[in-house]
């Protein structure tokens, strides 16, 4: 009696886990058919110019939002599980608090910045209102990113993909309308984001703000917690995002334009291959903890084979699905679209090389790889879009990512003793017959 409640009772939780699961996963779904739903839509009303500042925005965005959020998110979630309800609750307000005053002060600083930077270097792209647009998004945006991991962490799936949803597709709702019935253009499309991140803030806030409970003590610890994620972060910018701020240079409104549609459609094969990667991910930790190295490699040949497959079968396509998600007016793209997702690919593949170092437990080798490749990603966008200009961004981004793949497999040979005594005995082996005279046979 006793074992079939205790199975009556894992059975129960399995379901669960699988309810949630499907609640946690279903937002991405909707968020990738809304989006392939209403982009012929934008695309009609939307011009080259305004790809282009949209794009450009995006980039300026990725510079504020490591010190927007300092890795506040990991912090509450690290020690969620340990921590009473009560606890928990202290930590978010005092968190939430601080970040509402500095945030405050970032975003004035960096409108002075950016302002001497846009007069300096004469940017083609207004700074106003563009620039507040964005900034103000990010700045309401966070409160719902703290409700989204309050329901996913407290396993409320079904609130988490309500809530989600509601984060995806009231932008769009708002965005239609100021795009294709006030003919605003991207001023619309990222008013519509404002709005929406504006209204979803004020809930947000309202359902988590409780009480003044702010305690300076927990900051203390989040931001000496937080400064090597943030450092991290910022490191991710040269090889993910630079590319936009180089580009905007050349002054070509038209190619920056097919550029940004081809990120955003090579963005859609992303989000349906890192969807496919995540659900194996446990499985990749599992065996390379076990040194299952059989059932890893298995694993590896069926999700980056199954990835190899979709990129294959999307270059076949895409100029077909480009011109008729464009409206043929952006068909052109489907070109750096068709670079770019190889650049995907690659950025996966190190993903997974990642995860044999964090179970080798080599995550400082993870943050010097970080800093060589900034290095190296800065350097290669600069020369190759100096010298190539818009294909050369997208050929840069495949060199990068190969750069990191090629890092991440020194380092776990590097740091593994069993390849580094085969590798020694293999070269003794070759000194003997050099000695012997046998190097030919």
């Amino acid at each position: 009696m006793i074992k079939v409640n205790r199975i009556n009772i894992l059975l129960n939780e399995n379901i669960v886990n699988i309810k949630n699961s499907l609640y946690f996963l279903a937002p991405s779904v909707l968020i990738l058919l809304v989006s392939l739903f209403t982009f012929p839509i934008f695309s009609r009303y939307l011009a080259h110019y305004d790809f282009s500042v949209m794009g450009y925005f995006e980039s300026i965005n990725q510079i504020f939002l490591p010190i927007m959020n300092l890795s506040f998110y990991t912090y509450y979630m690290k020690d969620f599980f340990k921590r009473t309800q009560e606890e928990n609750r202290k930590v978010l307000v005092s968190l939430m608090l601080f970040l509402s005053g500095t945030n405050l002060i970032i975003i004035s600083l960096g409108l002075l910045i950016l302002s001497i930077y846009f007069k300096v270097v004469q940017v083609i792209f207004p700074l106003f209102p563009y620039a507040l647009l964005s900034l103000g998004s990010l700045y309401f945006m966070l409160y719902g990113s703290f409700l989204s991991i309050e329901y996913k962490m407290n396993k409320k799936g079904l609130k988490f993909c309500a809530f989600k949803s509601l984060m995806a597709m009231l932008p769009i709702l708002i965005g239609l309308f100021f795009v294709v019935k006030l003919g605003l253009g991207a001023t619309g499309k990222m008013l519509g984001i404002a709005i929406s991140q504006l209204l979803l803030g004020v809930y947000s806030f309202k359902v988590l703000y409780h009480k003044n409970e702010f305690d300076f003590s927990i900051i203390k610890e989040a931001l000496i917690f937080g400064y090597p994620l943030i450092i991290i972060a910022f490191l991710d910018f040269p090889t993910t995002y630079i590319d936009r701020i180089l580009l905007e240079r050349q002054n070509d409104i038209a190619n920056f334009a097919l550029y940004n549609i081809g990120l955003k459609m090579a963005g859609f094969v992303f989000m349906l291959a890192s969807s496919v990667f995540q659900a194996f991910e446990p499985d990749f930790y599992k065996f390379a903890s076990q040194r299952n190295i059989k059932r890893f490699i298995q694993c590896v040949l069926l999700v980056f084979g199954f990835l190899f497959s979709i990129n294959i079968g999307f270059s076949i396509v895409s100029k077909t699905v480009i011109s008729l998600l464009t409206s043929g007016k952006y068909t052109g793209s489907y070109q750096y679209a068709n670079l770019i997702i190889w650049s995907n690919f690659l950025l996966l593949l190190s993903y997974l090389l990642a995860v044999i170092m964090v179970v080798k437990n080599k995550t400082k080798l993870l943050m010097y790889g970080k800093i060589i490749l900034s290095i190296v990603g800065a350097t290669v966008f600069v020369i190759f879009i100096n010298k190539w200009k818009f294909f050369g961004a997208a050929y840069a981004r495949i060199i990068i990512n190969s750069s990191n793949c090629f890092i991440l497999i020194m380092f776990i040979i590097g740091s593994s003793d069993t390849i580094k005594n085969l590798i020694k005995n293999h070269f003794k082996k070759f000194l003997n017959k050099i000695d012997n005279g046998k190097i030919g046979e």
